[in-house]
């Protein structure tokens, strides 16, 4: 394990970790601990990424775009260098319109076991 990451190379050569393929937001995870996990997630197509994780809390620091995001029943723009909280069991994700992309640095707490089916997806929205 390094201890050093880059985000702009991250960004520039991600690769979907294999439990995030078929995801709205691709993610590749940079860092685990015992009691969090660091991961880089783009999303490029149109449309609305609303999930919501049950079980964890949510520390988003906003590396690229400028687009509607969501938490809760509240929507405001961000952009790079924005810092974002998302409560455990809060819908949230970012609402992108045509041409427009979105990566973040998201650090779960607790623990976020790529394994189990942590998020679900807001398909009604």
């Amino acid at each position: 394990m390094t201890y050093f990451q880059n985000l702009d190379q991250i960004v520039a050569s991600l690769e979907a970790d294999e439990y995030t393929k078929s995801d709205p937001i691709k993610r590749t995870f940079v860092f685990d601990g015992e009691h969090l996990t660091a991961n880089v997630g783009v999303v490029s197509d149109s449309g609305n990424a609303l999930h919501t994780q049950k079980d964890h809390d949510e520390l988003l620091v906003i590396i690229e775009g400028n687009v509607d995001f969501k938490v809760g029943e509240e929507t405001k723009n961000v952009k790079k260098g924005d810092l974002v909280f998302i409560p455990k069991a809060t819908l949230h994700g970012p609402i992108l319109k045509e041409g427009q992309s979105f990566a973040a640095l998201s650090v779960f707490a607790p623990h976020f076991d790529r394994t189990k089916n942590n998020i679900q997806w807001d398909k009604e929205s």
